[in-house]
């Protein structure tokens, strides 16, 4: 007999909202064994303590799950999904964290190929800076098609938004039928059997693409790296970096006007890089 299609969960969500921290919550929590797809600019961010082996762009985890990352091409890494649903350790769930420009309705088709079924789709939605976003002309669009795609809302931050996530999560009804949680107090395990219709793809609207930068910060001091990180104009910005002043990693993380600049003792120096992604959306007449 055929072997039963693969539970397939998108994880969506617009830059810097928590889609990451939510998925290395659910990785170190599960009990099942997961595939991660990671599509995003920059490289697979697991947390270090997660990781029991990494060959080039995948890594295994120490649960038994493996985690990889969408180069050029989702058909490929599906298929190498594909071929481990096949072997020993098949895995139990696929759950792939959409890049943060993705609509998660266009992607939807994807978990439904041969060997997976759609379990739903997971939208993650910053609490202190969703209405904020959803009213930018060259965003919106983008923001109100994943809100619109989800079979289950996720508020994250609640904890920074003034009212407690209140204005969001009325505004998040407002644009989908989806059940609203909030992030932060729910089991990440949540995620599992959301939904699963294909939703309809809708037309575009002409919203912005994204450019992505690569910014060098080589040979630089935590005092120039927060200097350059509050000056950079970019709707996300991440990465880990060397600082001549440090021994070990700094990450940086920009979401919107938030800035962090912060020390990692845990990462080993060979985790740090030499630069930072910035992504930015394109805003006709505007230089980027």
């Amino acid at each position: 007999m055929a072997a039963a299609p693969v539970p397939f969960t998108l994880l969506g969500g617009y830059l810097g909202a928590g889609k990451t921290t939510l998925l290395n919550r659910l990785l170190a929590t599960t009990d099942r064994r997961l595939a991660v797809l990671v599509n995003d600019v920059g490289a697979i961010n697991v947390d270090a303590a997660l990781i029991a082996d990494h060959d080039g762009q995948t890594l295994t985890l120490s649960n038994g799950c493996v985690c990889c990352a969408i180069a050029d091409d989702l058909g490929p890494v599906l298929e190498q999904v594909r071929e481990m649903a096949d072997g020993p350790n098949p895995p139990e769930q696929v759950v792939m964290e959409l890049s943060g420009v993705a609509e998660p309705a266009r992607v939807a088709p994807w978990a439904n190929t041969t060997g997976f079924r759609l379990d739903g789709i997971v939208v993650v939605a910053d609490a202190d800076q969703i209405v904020e976003l959803a009213s930018r002309r060259f965003v919106a669009d983008t923001v109100q098609a994943q809100l619109a795609a989800a079979d289950l809302l996720l508020l994250t931050k609640t904890d920074l938004a003034a009212d407690g996530g209140a204005a969001a999560r009325r505004f998040v009804a407002r644009h989908s039928d989806a059940p609203v949680l909030d992030a932060a107090v729910c089991d990440p395990n949540v995620v599992f059997g959301a939904g699963g219709s294909l939703p309809e793809v809708p037309v575009a609207g002409g919203g912005p693409g994204h450019t992505a930068e690569v910014v060098d910060v080589d040979e630089v001091t935590i005092a120039a790296l927060t200097a350059l990180v509050d000056g950079i104009d970019a709707t996300r910005a991440k990465g880990v970096v060397r600082c001549t002043d440090v021994g070990h990693p700094v990450e940086v993380q920009v979401v919107g006007r938030r800035r962090v600049v912060r020390e990692r003792r845990d990462l080993s120096p060979e985790q740090a890089s030499s630069s930072i992604v910035a992504i930015r959306a394109e805003i006709p007449g505007r230089h980027v």
